[in-house]
């Protein structure tokens, strides 16, 4: 009698076990969460996240573009985002840009992307961006993480064109990398 018990509560055990199991298995989708800050209206961010889960589903990535959520939080939330999504992970990112700030000749007032002459000519200026691209995992600790930058000299009136053109070349490098990167135990279940 004893033996028929324990052997009831083995498989009750096992049972209950299997759903939990199943659930933590990586479904292969990640959850993109948004460039800039929540109620940012940025079209640079804006552009660079709809490119960002276009050159994943390039590469044959899924992804669900989460809605926005300030970085810190998304991580501390990464169970929930999951929970939500049937996701893998989180994909966060962090875009920045810089400029030189060099002097012409005829005095300047810097803008973003350049630097507008006192005769109100746009010179050349050199712009930078940085990517920061993170996996985070369901639990919220980071897995992997690259850092992209891209260059350009902008001449021109429409900065977020170059703007755009940087972004998306360090997003091309970031997937590329993503995709490449060597994967956990349970990534390749």
């Amino acid at each position: 009698m004893f033996v028929r018990h324990l052997g009831l509560a083995v498989l009750l055990v096992l049972s209950s076990a299997g759903p939990a199991l199943a659930i933590q298995q990586p479904s292969g989708l990640y959850v993109i969460i948004p460039f800039g800050e929540p109620g940012d209206t940025d079209p640079v961010q804006n552009n660079a996240t709809q490119q960002f889960s276009l050159d994943l589903a390039e590469r044959q990535i899924r992804s669900m573009i989460a809605p926005p959520i300030d970085a810190v939080e998304a991580v501390g939330s990464a169970s929930r985002l999951c929970g939500e999504y049937g996701a893998s992970g989180l994909l966060v990112p962090q875009l920045r840009f810089e400029q030189s700030k060099e002097r012409n000749l005829t005095g300047f007032l810097p803008v973003v992307g350049g630097v507008v002459s006192s005769s109100g000519a746009f010179d050349r200026s050199p712009i930078r961006a940085r990517l920061k691209l993170f996996l985070v995992d369901c639990s919220g600790i980071v897995r992997w993480k690259t850092f992209t930058t891209a260059n350009k000299v902008h001449k021109g009136t429409n900065i977020n064109a170059g703007l755009t053109e940087i972004a998306n070349a360090t997003l091309t490098q970031a997937v590329e990398q993503f995709v490449n990167r060597p994967k956990s135990a349970a990534e390749n279940r």
